[in-house]
């Protein structure tokens, strides 16, 4: 009996979208298992709808996702000692791997072949792999956001961009590009490994103030965390643009 009352809960909670405006529902979402399987549940759609490249139904469901985040939600704590919590606890610290983004110019440097057909107009030749993420150090703050490309046809080897982030608030972060790094054993000697550097931070203060913005509050590059968990983490950029991505443990 118990089984068939629980199995009829979870029903519930999985098929019944208009659960969360019902009289009962606070009584259903109390349940921790509940909001747990719920959750799984919508980062199962949100793969599936990435892997589909389905823009409306990933933000959809993403945006469904944070309506269940912890109630002590602080993404941002541990980074640069944020809230007075370790770097090394840091729910943002570690290896991420991108599974997908609307953001035209995330992968960018990849996609060399042009295809109306595709949503950016481009896309990656045949037979080049690609893997897109980033590794966090919660205790400087940054972060290396990295494309590796592998196949005979690949235009480089691997891209590099070293970003400072800095926590303004419990779920916003503050991007600061630092430097670049390209590399590639097929280029000239002198560009088989090319830094370059990005204009300084006090710049782009400059053009937020000029645009009626406080940097401190509405930097010029930004995101709004709006889900994390242990392996899985959605974040919104000002400009509007939605990243999904999972714990990398390869």
């Amino acid at each position: 009996m118990r089984n068939i009352i629980f199995l009829s809960l979870l029903q519930l909670l999985a098929i019944d979208n208009s659960l969360s405006s019902s009289p009962s529902s606070a009584f259903v979402e109390s349940f921790a298992p509940l909001q747990q399987f719920k959750r799984n549940n919508l980062k199962r759609q949100i793969e599936k709808a990435a892997a589909d490249n389905n823009e409306s139904l990933v933000i959809s469901l993403v945006d469904e996702l944070s309506q269940l985040k912890e109630s002590n939600f602080i993404p941002t704590k541990g980074l640069l000692g944020y809230n007075g919590e370790d770097p090394s606890n840091a729910p943002l610290n570690g290896r991420w791997k991108l599974l997908y983004t609307n953001a035209r110019d995330a992968e960018a440097p990849a996609r060399t072949k042009k295809n109306p057909e595709k949503v950016f107009g481009d896309e990656v030749a045949g037979g080049i792999q690609v893997k897109t993420g980033q590794r966090i150090d919660a205790a400087t703050g940054e972060c290396i956001n990295f494309i590796n490309l592998m196949g005979e046809k690949r235009p480089f080897d691997q891209l590099e961009i070293t970003i400072q982030m800095t926590p303004l608030s419990d779920t916003r972060v503050r991007l600061d590009f630092l430097r670049g790094r390209a590399l590639n054993e097929k280029a000239l000697p002198f560009l088989r490994d090319f830094r370059f550097s990005f204009p300084p931070p006090a710049l782009n203060d400059l053009i937020a103030r000029l645009g009626g913005k406080d940097p401190n509050v509405e930097p010029q590059t930004y995101f709004d965390v709006l889900y994390l968990d242990k392996d899985f983490r959605a974040h919104r950029t000002g400009e509007g643009k939605y990243f999904v991505q999972r714990r990398d443990y390869e």
